[in-house]
């Protein structure tokens, strides 16, 4: 990579884990001061929980068409404002209504898409994958930060501080996205006309695979959390509060098991190859963590292969969506894409839920076996869109 590419990159994975970061701390420790809001229902609760990832999903297609209009950086800093005042007023607020208002604001500032489409204008096609991964695993970081930051944070100062921690969390992404992050050259970045003309994005054969892919690998991940917090903990013998130590070997683990695959696929232009084999490792973990529930040894090296398998698609997907689509069209595309990514971990916690009270814990694993395999067998099949669009990338 380049200096310049190295700068985005960094300040890209930056923006992501700071606002991960404020988000994943809320999610051990939002439900537990319900009794001390004002009009709280366990309806109204789980909304506050679950409406950031509604309003996620539904504006990213908006955000990412606007950033190729109105270009990425002030689109980038709208959203990142919106998160910050959400942010501000879930700590200010005693009321369960103004934590759902909060939990909408902070979703609304949705710019998964747009960052995404940044990666592909600063960085070329030969280090798109590397890029991706990074910032994949700087997601996977804030994750076992939140983990273990907000109870800590909790215990302390309350929910208002935990709150506060991700307004700060989002100012500090201005830090790079002003003072790192290269400006997009005029010409590198052309506009799409109008709205109509993004609309056309969902008919691209590239996007339409990889939100595909997509889609599969995130339902995969939120069914998996149904079952996998309870499994670790028994299997372990920790407490809920000691669960960020547990993931933080898995989630490090799967970073590790990641990097060889993606360097490989980016040198040799084995993308369809990684892909199949980064299903079939998520068949394997998830095979594995059913077949050894219970047990300490066997379901932490499962959980660590799973992630591996996780990571190594979730560098591929966006990377070809990227590649293979033109400028004006890339906020766009990036915005299907994450509409797709956050549909999946809606249908995922959906099909976990299910399959927990049909066929047990186990069966969820085996469940996710079987999907892992799905997502090897799209990327291999000659007549299926991701072989497709795969095999003709490593013909070029």
């Amino acid at each position: 990579m380049t200096s310049r590419e190295k700068k985005a990159v960094f300040g890209l994975s930056f923006i992501y884990m700071t606002r991960m970061l404020g988000l994943f701390m809320l999610m051990p420790v939002l439900a537990l001061d319900a009794h001390a809001m004002r009009d709280s229902t366990p309806f109204l609760l789980g909304l506050a929980v679950g409406i950031y990832g509604l309003a996620q999903a539904m504006l990213q297609f908006p955000f990412g068409s606007a950033s190729d209009r109105f270009g990425r950086k002030p689109v980038l800093i709208f959203g990142l404002l919106l998160f910050i005042l959400g942010s501000v007023l879930g700590a200010v607020t005693d009321n369960i209504w103004g934590v759902v208002l909060a939990r909408v604001l902070q979703g609304a500032g949705a710019v998964s898409s747009v960052l995404l489409a940044t990666a592909g204008d600063l960085t070329d096609d030969a280090h798109r994958t590397k890029a991706m991964a990074a910032i994949g695993g700087s997601i996977s970081v804030a994750y076992v930060l939140g983990m273990a930051l907000g109870p800590i944070i909790y215990g302390i100062a309350g929910l208002a501080a935990v709150f506060w921690g991700a307004a700060v969390l989002g100012a500090l992404a201005f830090l790079p996205l002003l003072l790192v992050i290269p400006q997009i050259p005029e010409g590198q970045q052309r506009r799409m006309g109008s709205f109509r003309d993004a609309l056309r994005i969902f008919a691209h054969p590239a996007v339409q695979a990889a939100s595909v892919g997509i889609f599969i690998l995130q339902m995969v991940l939120g069914a998996s959390f149904v079952v996998l917090s309870p499994e670790l903990l028994r299997a372990m013998g920790v407490t809920q509060g000691a669960i960020w130590e547990v993931y933080l070997p898995v989630m490090f683990g799967g970073i590790v098991v990641m990097l060889y695959p993606v360097i490989y696929a980016e040198k040799h232009k084995q993308h369809r190859r990684m892909l199949a084999i980064s299903g079939v490792t998520i068949a394997i973990g998830a095979l594995l963590m059913g077949l050894f529930a219970g047990f300490f040894w066997p379901v932490g090296i499962a959980a660590i292969i799973f992630f591996g398998g996780y990571n190594i698609a979730s560098a591929i997907l966006p990377s070809m969506m990227s590649r293979s689509t033109a400028p004006e069209q890339r906020g766009a595309a990036s915005g299907v894409y994450s509409l797709m990514q956050f549909l999946g971990i809606f249908a995922g916690g959906v099909v976990g839920g299910w399959g927990l009270g049909w066929i047990g814990v186990q069966g969820v694993f085996y469940i996710l076996a079987v999907v892992g395999i799905a997502l090897a067998l799209q990327s291999t099949m000659a007549g299926g869109a991701v072989g497709k669009l795969l095999a003709a990338e490593e013909r070029s």
